[in-house]
């Protein structure tokens, strides 16, 4: 049977080896029973894979199967992409082995040795950078470790409520304890409601993480960015790290995209970081426009060139809604980027 199959077979007997190969060369095998998860019967087996949700709606646990036959429920909506699922990529928390397999997973085993802290941090900064996107700056307490790699993400708690939302942070790893996200104001949502009509400088909010198996690598060559309205958060906090590098630092591309011109924000921070990193190169694009706009008018995946992944070792992270991210997978995968060089992390609404 294909590895690509999606049909979860019902009454499969027997216990099935999986083997979990992660990106330092490390192998764990677990035995995975009939209608168990693989990342329950990892977990179980003390494998730590990194995980959050465990429904399938944030993408975090994903892993591809080089070998074998893992399922997953084709009527279940989850956070993976179809063109992620047609190159054999499962999320584990939702995924089944039918036979002996082997999984690759794109992250070093230590990550997920990660554990996340939940701590109390206070908001130091509140600002309006354009019609919907909010900065929100967060100090945790001198003593609390919050270790991170840029790219990943925190779960905040509304004040006041039992509700968690993800974000990314934004900072650099460096910076802690302060914190800062790039947050997104809906017309109607609990976060959005908070942050519009009741947050404020010296508020407390319950901080957890760091989650996710999305962060910067070590650069082998050129780094392309592709991000939709704030998923430039995420590669904002790639590009400070990035920076300290000095002449070191691997050439850059950013594209970065927004619905309207004013939606657009961290103009002077990007132009900033384009004085700071000779070799960075920030395209800036919008869908719609007003007539006599002079910025440039697409997506930011239609910015993409052929020359910008021509270069050894390339590699491609993308953040956004789940179409933007699809349709740079396959816009950089068409220009000759190697698949397993692209690692995305997308955002999707929050039930409310």
């Amino acid at each position: 049977m294909s590895a690509n199959a999606e049909t979860v077979t019902q009454g499969v007997q027997g216990v099935h080896r999986v083997t979990l190969r992660f990106a330092d060369d490390v192998e764990h095998r677990v035995e995975v029973a009939p209608g168990q998860s693989v990342l329950a019967a990892a977990l179980a087996q003390g494998v730590p894979l990194i995980s959050q949700c465990e429904s399938g709606s944030c993408g975090t646990c994903v892993a591809r199967v080089c070998d074998g036959d893992v399922r997953m429920n084709s009527k279940k909506q989850t956070a993976l992409l179809s063109s992620e699922r047609e190159e054999g990529y499962r999320l584990t928390c939702q995924a089944f082995a039918e036979a002996d397999s082997v999984l690759e997973l794109d992250y070093p085993s230590t990550l997920g040795e990660q554990t996340p802290e939940q701590s109390e941090a206070e908001i130091t900064e509140l600002e309006w950078l354009s019609s919907n996107v909010v900065r929100l700056a967060l100090t945790l307490p001198e003593d609390q470790t919050f270790e991170f790699w840029p790219g990943q993400y925190a779960r905040l708690r509304i004040p006041g409520t039992e509700d968690w939302r993800s974000y990314s942070m934004s900072s650099a790893p460096g910076e802690a304890p302060r914190v800062e996200f790039l947050i997104r104001i809906l017309e109607s949502g609990a976060m959005s409601d908070y942050l519009r009509e009741r947050a404020a400088v010296g508020d407390h909010i319950e901080v957890e993480g760091p989650h996710g198996a999305f962060y910067l690598r070590e650069p082998e060559g050129p780094l392309v960015m592709v991000a939709g309205g704030t998923g430039l958060a995420p590669m904002m906090a790639m590009l400070d790290t990035v920076r300290v590098q000095g002449s070191r630092a691997p050439k850059t591309l950013l594209s970065f995209g927004c619905a309207t011109p004013d939606n657009l924000f961290h103009g002077d921070e990007l132009e900033l970081r384009c004085f700071w990193m000779s070799k960075l190169e920030v395209r800036t694009s919008v869908d719609q426009a007003p007539e006599g706009y002079a910025g440039r008018i697409g997506t930011p995946v239609d910015a993409l060139q052929a020359a910008d992944v021509a270069a050894p070792g390339t590699t491609a992270y993308l953040c956004g809604p789940p179409p933007m991210i699809e349709a740079a997978r396959a816009r950089l995968i068409e220009l000759g980027l190697p698949a397993d060089r692209i690692f995305a992390e997308q955002f999707t609404p929050s039930a409310e």
